[in-house]
């Protein structure tokens, strides 16, 4: 059984149609890259299936359960870690303390339990010396990384990547970006909304293309990025490398 699931899912936001009936699975320790033009739904995607948006039709499941009732939700994102564009650390919490909240919180771990948690995902970032420091004396590649290591100290089964990049000035993307690929080295299922294409290609078992609500395609990063068949993703892809 695939460890996500989406049949039919709708979503609307008013009149305007975002996901239109998206029908998708990924494995366990798959990686499966998103791609597409703004507006075509991508964040969407992944905000409904941890119910940071509600859908209108349809069914999610993730390792067999359904996001329909308010436990099953509670359950679902019990299991699946998101990563935003924008960072979304506390201010007044050091990186330790940022990274042992949710577990204090959510998890009910002890202290001395969270910390030791904390400290070995801070480690896995390269961000252990940080341990002391507030957001504000960080980087924006070094704030991603803290929230890479919140995200996975949940243990999740399945991580979510907004544009985890986007928000970063050129230099600083391919630490972030380092960190994702050891990620995907290490079995880690993820579902990753993205603009690299290069990551995309490289280290993607597949690419799920949308547009307008739909996923207009869904193959191999070669399939896909190098010789698309479709004359939409042709499209794409020449505007991408004429930038």
């Amino acid at each position: 059984m695939p460890l996500l699931t989406m049949n039919n899912v709708h979503k609307r936001f008013g009149a305007l149609t975002v996901l239109n009936g998206i029908n998708m699975s990924v494995e366990a320790g798959q990686v499966a890259a998103v791609i597409g033009p703004s507006g075509s739904g991508k964040s969407t995607l992944l905000r409904v299936i941890n119910g940071l948006e509600p859908i209108e039709k349809g069914t999610i499941e993730v390792d067999g359960v359904s996001t329909a009732s308010l436990q099953g939700l509670r359950e679902v994102r019990k299991q699946v870690g998101m990563v935003f564009q924008q960072f979304n650390l506390f201010s007044h919490l050091t990186v330790g303390g940022n990274v042992m909240l949710a577990q204090r919180l959510v998890l009910r771990r002890d202290k001395s339990e969270a910390e030791k948690r904390a400290r070995e995902l801070l480690a896995r970032v390269g961000l252990e010396e940080k341990w002391g420091s507030y957001p504000s004396q960080l980087s924006g590649g070094q704030q991603q990384r803290v929230a890479i290591a919140r995200a996975l100290a949940m243990d999740p089964r399945i991580m979510l990547f907004d544009e985890a990049t986007s928000a970063l000035d050129p230099e600083l993307v391919g630490e972030v970006l380092g960190v994702m690929r050891s990620l995907a080295e290490s079995g880690m299922t993820m579902l990753v909304v993205t603009h690299e294409m290069n990551f995309a290609r490289e280290v993607a078992d597949r690419v799920l293309f949308m547009d307008k609500g739909s996923v207009l395609a869904d193959g191999t990063p070669e399939d896909i990025l190098v010789r698309p068949t479709d004359p939409r993703i042709q499209q794409f892809m020449r505007r991408l490398t004429e930038h």
